[in-house]
């Protein structure tokens, strides 16, 4: 009889010998198989009676085997391993758990993401000479086996793999990502722009009252997007860096009063209440700016010059031109908010280019 066999380790889940979970590992080429032979089964199908996950997000799965593919040949394809229920209960012996390959049925408590994911690079990566594919289909994934779980359990199992997982901040996504090259773009204006220097959140999502920093990493990197759209390389980022330096510097010098230096929390806190130029939406809006101006050829020592007339503009949140332009929303109590949304930063950014005088620039956000 045909076996599929994976080497595991068992561990006991609960106090009932048959509380057994399997840590194990299969390659890359055993996940397309398993999916094109139907022994790996997804029950993501609402209208059947076993439904016990998700549906399938095919922008996920894409995502999920562009990072492989742009990973995997340097070793950082960091994925946490996938959960299977095994029906029936594999027999363990000498360190492997060895399956009835024709009756076997692993249905997916998670993960199913990662095994699409695994198969659509397996598929893009055959138009490469072949040894790409050979390495890609012998690369491995952890996989947490679970042996017979009824469906309740099943549905529990998802239920608390997702449910206890918290995704980590954007901020702090970015602080330890070493790949992106906005990320690192920005990082490096961390030190180069002196406003920004000790002056930026690194890791929580927003900037609370009682913190008096600038603003987060995950606006500047924002920012950093809208200025460099379609960037994709790391390759030649000094240039783009000194680019964007002179241009965060200039902007800093031509405002009027210095909003941007180091404050208290309390200074911070009457800031953010009085002004807009120290919120979320003006940043990503002057990066936009930022890009129409790297657009039209401007060099760093033009920069003054051209974003004098920023000295004209009245930040005080209580000016009726902010509201009269759809960026600032006036609640019941009179207070004047700016959503941190698309459309009020497309609004802010048309009106920092209608008072600098540059043509709109097409694919920005």
């Amino acid at each position: 009889m045909f076996e599929l066999v994976i080497k595991g380790v068992p561990v006991h889940r609960g106090p009932k010998r048959e509380h057994i979970t399997y840590v194990a590992s299969t390659t890359f080429g055993d996940i397309a198989r398993l999916l094109n032979d139907g022994h790996l089964y997804i029950p993501n199908i609402p209208d059947l009676p076993d439904f016990a996950q998700r549906k399938l997000n095919q922008t996920r799965v894409k995502a999920i085997a562009r990072y492989i593919l742009e990973t995997y040949q340097d070793g950082t394809t960091f994925f946490p391993p996938i959960c299977v229920n095994a029906q029936p209960s594999p027999t363990y012996k000498d360190g492997s758990l060895h399956l009835p390959y024709q009756s076997l049925g692993l249905r997916l408590t998670d993960g199913q993401h990662r095994c699409f994911g695994i198969r659509q690079a397996l598929q893009d990566i055959q138009t490469q000479p072949s040894e790409y594919t050979i390495i890609l289909s012998q690369l491995e994934i952890g996989v947490l086996i679970y042996a017979g779980l009824s469906l309740e359990e099943e549905r529990q199992a998802f239920r608390d793999q997702n449910l206890l997982v918290q995704r980590p901040s954007v901020s702090l996504s970015h602080a330890f990502d070493r790949r992106s090259p906005t990320v690192l773009i920005a990082k490096n204006l961390l030190e180069r722009v002196p406003h920004f220097r000790d002056n930026v959140e690194m890791f929580e999502s927003g900037l609370g009252q009682h913190n008096p920093k600038l603003l987060t990493l995950a606006t500047l990197v924002t920012a950093t997007q809208h200025m460099f759209s379609h960037l994709q390389s790391k390759e030649n980022l000094e240039p783009l860096v000194d680019w964007a330096t002179a241009f965060w510097t200039a902007t800093a010098s031509v405002l009027l009063d210095e909003p941007w230096t180091i404050k208290s929390k309390e200074e911070r806190a009457a800031q953010r209440q009085d002004s807009l130029v120290v919120s979320a939406p003006i940043f990503q809006a002057l990066g936009m700016l930022a890009h129409d101006l790297y657009q039209e050829g401007v060099p760093a020592e033009n920069f003054v010059q051209w974003l004098s007339r920023l000295q004209e503009i009245d930040w005080r949140r209580s000016n009726q031109l902010w509201q009269e332009r759809g960026i600032t929303q006036v609640r019941s109590q009179g207070e004047a908010i700016i959503p941190n949304t698309k459309t009020t930063i497309r609004a802010c950014h048309k009106v920092l280019r209608e008072l600098i005088g540059v043509a709109p620039v097409g694919g920005v956000i």
